[in-house]
């Protein structure tokens, strides 16, 4: 996609914003005929409690990217998980394990591990990025931390904030 910028006065009668994506649209169309392999369009991030990106919804058929499994599910099903696991945040797997097709020999009865906060990557340096696990703090250090670290786990969720380093400044 391909930011555009209109006159306000226009913009605001004419929804220009998804005219351009309509066009965008056809273009990838027209130029699946000369590249087979051209099969999507990508509106961008998709943000479920930015109100200025609700306009991606409208778009049919679409998918959102689950950002726990890195699977692509469609986007009714997985605004419907996000608004019933997740209403505030709006960040959770939006595909359940179950449905992931792993080889039998990889999956076990809880082959999720468990979240350890000791396992939380902290970026502590100032002007190069220096990356430690909150268990190699000292005491001290953990009682600073840990409130923090607890706050960022309950706002993002035990099922993706693994996946962050937490910059601290």
């Amino acid at each position: 996609s391909v930011y555009a910028f209109y006159d306000p006065i226009l913009s605001n009668s004419l929804e220009l914003g998804k005219y351009t994506a309509l066009r965008e649209i056809e273009w990838v169309h027209r130029a699946s005929k000369f590249r087979p392999e051209l099969h999507y369009y990508y509106l961008g991030y998709y943000i479920h409690s930015c109100q200025k990106m609700t306009y991606k919804a409208e778009y049919k058929p679409s998918e959102l990217l689950c950002p726990v499994n890195l699977k692509w599910v469609d986007f009714e099903e997985g605004k419907k998980r996000l608004e019933e696991r997740s209403p505030i945040r709006h960040c959770c797997a939006l595909v359940s394990d179950a449905s992931l097709s792993l080889p039998k020999e990889e999956s076990t009865i809880d082959s999720k591990p468990k979240l350890r906060i000791e396992d939380i990557s902290l970026d502590i340096g100032d002007k190069e990025p220096q990356i430690v696990q909150v268990g190699m703090l000292n005491r001290q250090g953990r009682e600073f931390i840990d409130p923090h670290v607890n706050e960022f786990v309950a706002e993002v969720g035990a099922d993706i904030c693994s996946k962050f380093v937490i910059k601290l400044r």
